[in-house]
């Protein structure tokens, strides 16, 4: 019951056409009319609330909001799955090693100027955040999540802005230190100037040779984190 529920609220959300921070009905009105107990109503709102497709206020005036969910939140549900099946961290680092060359030459083909600017946005995002390692991994994720959105393909930025949420490798003990964020910052320009100039095979060896950067870095630096298994606990704080 607290599934079909939840289920009935998101097909409100998307045939509603309701987008982020709308209120939806209040608790008396979902109970009437969904002919529900309090208990099995607040389980359907806990879920979706998990889920990141809906925010609960609180306070007199508050209730559930639609929420806007992200990679972040994909990826706190891969991580159940993924800590289940025991799957190494490796294999999320492998998955993006094969999607996010070939995103970045659809991008150099099909951007937009729109697009274009959110990218460049990002670059000077992590320019202006090189001494503080927390926003520029912020601005990092922003990079790969736009270049994937250029790619036009709304499931693989979905996808990648939840691989690269997980493979930031801070939930694994990773760090990030100043010439690390500096080398970064390199080749995202040089990712982004091959994009710009619609050069599809440029980005896409711009992309590749900046994957490989990042294997090549954990392997040496971090030789357990590849056969780490993930943990749920580490993506859903």
């Amino acid at each position: 019951m607290a599934l079909t529920i939840a289920q009935q609220i998101v097909d409100d959300i998307t045939e509603g056409d309701l987008g982020p921070g709308t209120k939806l009905a209040s608790e008396r009105e979902m109970l009437e009319r969904f002919a529900a107990g309090r208990g099995t109503l607040r389980e359907s709102l806990r879920f979706l609330e998990m889920s990141g497709a809906i925010a609960v206020k609180a306070g007199p005036h508050g209730g559930p909001i639609v929420g806007d969910p992200g990679g972040a939140d994909l990826a706190r549900v891969l991580g159940l799955f993924l800590q289940l099946r025991r799957v190494p961290f490796r294999a999320i680092v492998d998955a993006r090693e094969v999607l996010e060359p070939e995103l970045a030459g659809l991008a150099a083909e099909r951007i937009t100027a729109g697009q274009a600017a959110d990218i460049e946005d990002s670059i000077e995002g992590m320019r202006s955040f090189l001494d503080d390692e927390r926003n520029f991994l912020a601005e990092n994720d922003r990079f790969h999540a736009a270049v994937a959105a250029a790619a036009g393909n709304d499931l693989f930025a979905l996808l990648i802005a939840s691989m690269h949420t997980i493979t930031d490798g801070v939930p694994l003990g990773m760090s990030y230190e100043l010439p690390r964020r500096e080398s970064v910052l390199r080749s995202h320009e040089e990712i982004y100037a091959a994009i710009r100039d619609r050069d599809a095979e440029g980005a896409r060896w711009a992309m590749r040779k900046h994957m490989r950067r990042f294997t090549t870095r954990v392997s040496t630096d971090f030789p357990g984190a590849y056969d780490k298994q993930l943990r749920w606990r580490d993506l859903a704080p």
